[in-house]
């Protein structure tokens, strides 16, 4: 196996979670994320766990790292900091659905992934011109599709198994249903 078929293979299932029920495509947050992250070697990465070089913000109340940033307009910017992997592609999640100029720009009526990174990116998510481009490039030539179509795999039970995925599916919220109310 390469670096990279590492890298989707290890934070693959993190990225279909974090997508689910959101409208957001996996393969574009898993391709959002190799190019953020520079295949997980970046210094936002490395000092702080966060995959998507997302900033502070003004609401953000955890943990944050300053690094410097000489190519972004400020010499200087501070960064959210997480605990884990986890936590960033989730947290990239929940940047793009509470900002509403995603939602304006048409994230979450994309039917494709190439329609929805297009759609990030005129929602102004990155500076480069060619963003969408490099995005629909990596999902292409790293066969990020197959995360479309993932199932998310919970305890080790794969609810594909024979067709009858909608019917465990509804079995589970059924019984966690049940569980929570009683």
């Amino acid at each position: 196996m390469s670096k990279q078929t590492d890298f989707i293979e290890k934070y693959g299932d993190s990225v279909v979670r974090a997508t689910a029920g959101t409208k957001l495509f996996p393969s574009v947050k898993m391709a959002q994320m190799i190019i953020e992250s520079g295949w997980g070697k970046d210094l936002t990465v490395t000092k702080g766990n966060n995959f998507f070089g997302i900033k502070k913000g003004y609401n953000w109340k955890g943990e944050t790292m300053t690094l410097n940033t000489p190519k972004d307009g400020k010499p200087v910017s501070v960064f959210r900091k997480y605990k884990n992997a986890e936590e960033s592609i989730k947290d990239h999640s929940n940047f793009l659905i509470k900002n509403k100029r995603y939602t304006t720009a048409g994230v979450f009526i994309a039917r494709t992934p190439e329609e929805q990174i297009k759609a990030i990116a005129k929602g102004g998510y990155a500076e480069s011109k060619n963003y969408a481009n490099t995005i629909i490039k990596l999902i292409n030539d790293n066969n990020l599709k197959k995360l479309d179509r993932a199932e998310i795999k919970n305890a080790g039970i794969d609810a594909n198994i024979g067709g009858i995925k909608p019917i465990i599916g509804v079995l589970l919220l059924i019984i966690a249903y049940n569980l929570y109310k009683g």
